[in-house]
């Protein structure tokens, strides 16, 4: 496998150092040596709980985070936090939460239009709109969303919006942070089959951030498992589902094993 994304040795540190007159202060490694790797046209899950440091990755990745040390390679070039505008329209995020992620104030049009104003190579002025009915085509939804805002939308058409939106820049790795957690779970199988079809169609790799193991099997092709801030075990998705070899990967499965087989008529209660 060709790596595309290569994270070495990521180390993330918060806070500040302890002071005679700030006795609680104190610095947290959030990430603590990660290193992980995505290769071309791979799907990589980067699963853990709350906390467990997957978001500052991937912030680091995009460019969102500042790395306290280590090194990411994208295609082999070194990545620093401010980077020239092809890499940074190479890497694109979507974000946990649809409707706060977009502008409320715009209409689809023009939040899906947005970054050629950064990046006017990608589409002449003179072809926008059919550029965006297109992205709307390949994410599902048609003109009559053109002129709508992000409240008239559902959850699920506004994270549609939102992949239309880091698709217009052509990107090669797609950062998916919980895409699909804010969804209910027959709106996720519909996102995640989505995905699954968009980067087939675009040649895309995503990294697929999750604390949920329950949607990794439909999207993944191999796993890392994350814990308080580092990896703990990367294999392939078949690897981890039925061989674990880490405890904590076996209670996240056993965790997602639980809900599976709750009943619907209990959860309600």
């Amino acid at each position: 496998m060709t790596s595309l994304l290569q994270v070495n040795d990521l180390r993330v540190t918060f806070g500040r150092p302890r002071r005679p007159w700030r006795p609680r202060a104190g610095r947290v490694e959030a990430v603590a040596g990660v290193d992980l790797t995505v290769g071309r046209r791979e799907t990589l899950a980067l699963v853990g709980e709350s906390g467990s440091g997957k978001t500052t990755v991937a912030r680091c990745v995009v460019g969102l985070a500042r790395p306290t040390a280590g090194g990411i390679r994208f295609d082999g070039t070194p990545l620093a936090t401010r980077r020239p505008p092809a890499l940074r329209r190479s890497i694109q995020m979507v974000f946990q939460d649809p409707r706060s992620s977009l502008n409320p104030r715009m209409p689809v049009r023009r939040i899906i239009a947005e970054g050629w104003g950064v990046h006017p190579e990608v589409a002449p002025d003179g072809h926008r709109t059919k550029a965006v009915l297109a992205l709307l085509d390949q994410v599902g939804l048609d003109a009559t969303v053109l002129d709508r805002r992000p409240a008239e939308l559902s959850g699920g058409q506004c994270q549609r919006v939102s992949l239309a939106r880091a698709l217009a820049l052509r990107p090669r790795l797609l950062v998916c942070d919980e895409a699909v957690s804010a969804l209910d779970v027959s709106v996720q199988a519909q996102v995640l089959r989505l995905l699954a079809d968009l980067r087939d169609r675009h040649d895309l790799s995503i990294l697929f951030i999750t604390h949920d193991l329950g949607v990794v099997r439909q999207i993944a092709d191999r796993v890392a498992v994350m814990r308080r801030g580092e990896i703990v075990e990367t294999a392939g998705v078949d690897e981890v589902f039925e061989a674990p070899k880490h405890a904590y990967t076996q209670e996240l499965l056993d965790a997602a094993l639980d809900i599976e087989v709750a009943d619907p008529a209990e959860v309600d209660r």
